[in-house]
């Protein structure tokens, strides 16, 4: 992935994430603290995640085109790196120092589950722009063909 690429697939993204995180720390809130309010505050926490999490992204630069494996290398390197990010910065000490580790493995679980979403979802999004090309190259071949018999 190039600059330009990278630059504007982190910010997709980003944008993704902050929507998953929210989404998650709703059903996450919910399950495990239900009686909890919040203030303003709140809301910039998954907006933190997200950029923390869009870091990662950064494995994925690349002067020329990766192949199978190196590609694979670096989206499991940049899932492993999310998690411990994520993970290091949304769970408090207390939580690893009491044995808790239910919300961990919960959150882990999101954490792949969320990446897995993102991925599915960027791949849908180029599978339709790569369909609208193809119809566009198609109508333009056809174009030229009338274009080319009526020269004739």
């Amino acid at each position: 992935m190039r600059g330009k690429e990278l630059i504007r697939d982190m910010l997709s993204t980003y944008f993704m994430l902050a929507t998953m995180i929210s989404f998650a720390m709703m059903i996450l809130g919910t399950k495990y603290v239900p009686d909890a309010n919040f203030g303003y505050e709140a809301f910039r926490m998954p907006l933190i995640y997200a950029a923390y999490a869009t870091l990662p992204n950064l494995v994925m630069y690349a002067k020329k085109e990766l192949n199978m494996r190196q590609l694979l290398f670096r989206k499991i390197l940049q899932l492993l790196l999310i998690e411990i990010i994520v993970l290091k910065i949304a769970i408090p000490r207390k939580i690893y120092e009491s044995g808790e580790f239910e919300i961990v493995i919960v959150l882990a679980i999101g954490i792949v589950c969320i990446f897995l979403l993102t991925h599915f979802i960027e791949w849908f999004m180029n599978m339709l722009q790569a369909r609208k090309m193809t119809d566009d190259l198609l109508k333009l071949q056809e174009k030229m063909k009338m274009f080319n018999n009526n020269e004739s």
